[in-house]
């Protein structure tokens, strides 16, 4: 019995690592390790030179298969009481993706996050005339090249805001109707 055990064992252990080989997405690999884990990063956004900084960190988390989770002290559900313009409005948390970049340490990384209508008003009518608390008015899309090395990851970003856009029609799939059969 234990010989079948320790044999099960070891197909499985081959099974997964062939599998991985097979499926396993590319990892950007630094001296000290990869970009897959969770990362405390320190954004620094380019301000005018009259302006105060706009210093915030984000909560990354780079996931195998190149899908990522981002979240942030700056862009978050009370993001409409604290910031003004444009910025002024509620988000989510940002989803997205990660790849290898050009160089051995480079990553490029793309994410999206929902924006809602929130406290600040004015804010809220930059992307939508008619909006009520908790519309989602936008997306926010974030786009972004980093460098590891010795155990961080630096790099530059660009964001971009936009209006939502019309809902489509419902899509009728088999997937659909399975969830909501005929009655």
């Amino acid at each position: 019995m234990k010989k079948a055990v320790v044999a099960v064992a070891a197909l499985a252990i081959l099974g997964m690592a062939a599998t991985m080989a097979k499926h396993g997405a590319p990892v950007v690999y630094a001296h000290d390790g990869n970009v897959v884990g969770t990362w405390i990063v320190t954004v620094t956004v380019n301000t005018p030179p009259s302006a105060p900084p706009f210093i915030f960190t984000d909560l990354i988390a780079f996931n195998e298969g190149g899908t990522l989770t981002a979240t942030s002290t700056a862009f978050n559900p009370h993001t409409s009481e604290i910031l003004p313009g444009p910025l002024g409005v509620n988000t989510g948390d940002g989803y997205g993706v990660w790849e290898p970049g050009a160089g051995p340490n480079e990553v490029r990384i793309t994410f999206k996050r929902f924006l809602f209508a929130g406290a600040n008003a004015s804010s809220a009518a930059l992307y939508s005339s008619s909006s009520v608390p908790g519309q989602n008015i936008g997306v926010n899309m974030v786009e972004a090249v980093g460098m590891l090395g010795g155990g961080k990851l630096a790099g530059s970003f660009t964001t971009q805001f936009s209006k939502a856009t019309a809902p489509s029609p419902p899509r009728v799939s088999r997937w659909s109707r399975w969830l909501c059969p005929k009655k």
